[in-house]
């Protein structure tokens, strides 16, 4: 039996991507240090997650060994004495049944079950989502994005992963309080491996000598670049769209072909959409403080900051998109090369 396992569920745009990077480049030295990884990749994990919470259009696609990774991860976990670590975004979106049978397994595997989620202030989370959204195909425009989620149900998809009082509701059930923990992505201008400090905190490894800068790159779209791409998506039919063009748009083509463009205007959050982030943040972080969770970081970095002024990618003139694109269409040319 291990001693404790961690099962990270999320908030999807929290730091996801640049924890879990570091935890498997630096699994061999974890593990020594007595944190477990079970399976061999992140991609156990992501499959997992799919498992768990039930997502067909990852499961119908697995391989019949893949179909039990779940089962893998739980014996893994079992047969090590010390702590070990699970961590997809996809556990948040799971129902309240699927939450707990995955938990009654862990329970079957160690002595304590434990709870990570970590969470960012919604005024960064909602362009990085709809950033992501636009990555996986959809041609919905920022705006109307924004006005979607603000009338958003609690069923709706970004609040299926970003409702952290709902998540708690599903995954923390019948878990004590002192077991479920409340990582607070810190704010901008903190140190960048602030996350990773407060997580290891939590997880109780040593991180000391272990390096923290990141291999696999998440670099933010500019307004312009996530515009073109939306547009291209537009003209996509429907009918084309697949797992895996979706990886191939997610991956290569927005990190080698489209990022960094010369056009390199930050997302803002318009004006009119900040008096109700800042009101759903308040709600959230009164929720959360008088849950008795143990919080790592500052629950008021959750409220959103002042509004900077800037521009929308509704704003961005067909010009600037002309010069996304001849940057994009130069570097294809030059792969191939």
């Amino acid at each position: 039996m291990a001693r404790r396992v961690f099962l990270h569920c999320g908030t999807a745009k929290s730091g996801t991507t640049y924890l879990q990077d570091l935890w498997w480049r630096h699994r061999d030295a974890l593990r020594e240090r007595g944190l477990l990884l079970p399976g061999a990749a992140l991609r156990d994990h992501f499959h997992a997650a799919a498992l768990v919470k039930g997502m067909d259009v990852i499961v119908e696609d697995l391989e019949p060994d893949d179909r039990e990774v779940w089962q893998r991860l739980v014996a893994q976990t079992r047969a090590w004495p010390g702590d070990a670590l699970i961590s997809h975004e996809h556990f948040s979106d799971s129902s309240a049944q699927a939450a707990a049978a995955a938990l009654a397994d862990l329970a079957g595997a160690a002595d304590e079950v434990h709870l990570i989620v970590t969470v960012r202030d919604l005024g960064r989370v909602l362009p990085s989502a709809w950033q992501q959204r636009v990555k996986q195909g959809a041609r919905q425009p920022y705006g109307r994005f924004l006005s979607t989620v603000r009338r958003g149900r609690a069923d709706q998809k970004f609040w299926r992963y970003q409702d952290v009082p709902g998540i708690l509701d599903r995954w923390a059930a019948g878990l004590p309080r002192e077991r479920v923990h409340l990582v607070v992505v810190p704010p901008s201008g903190a140190p960048r491996d602030e996350l990773w400090r407060r997580t290891a905190a939590v997880l109780g490894v040593d991180v000391e000598g272990l390096d923290t800068d990141p291999r696999l790159p998440n670099d933010s779209l500019s307004i312009a670049e996530a515009e073109l791409l939306r547009r291209v998506n537009t003209v996509i039919p429907r009918s084309g769209r697949s797992v895996a063009l979706t990886r191939l748009t997610k991956g290569s083509f927005a990190r080698d072909l489209l990022a960094r463009s010369p056009v390199d205007d930050p997302f803002v959050l318009p004006a009119r959409h900040v008096g109700w982030v800042r009101e759903r943040s308040q709600e959230m972080v009164d929720h959360l403080r008088a849950g008795g969770y143990d919080v790592v970081g500052d629950l008021d970095d959750l409220l959103p900051a002042p509004p900077r002024e800037g521009r929308t990618p509704e704003e961005v003139s067909d010009a600037e998109l002309v010069a996304v694109a001849s940057v994009v269409v130069a570097r294809m040319i030059e792969q191939e090369r």
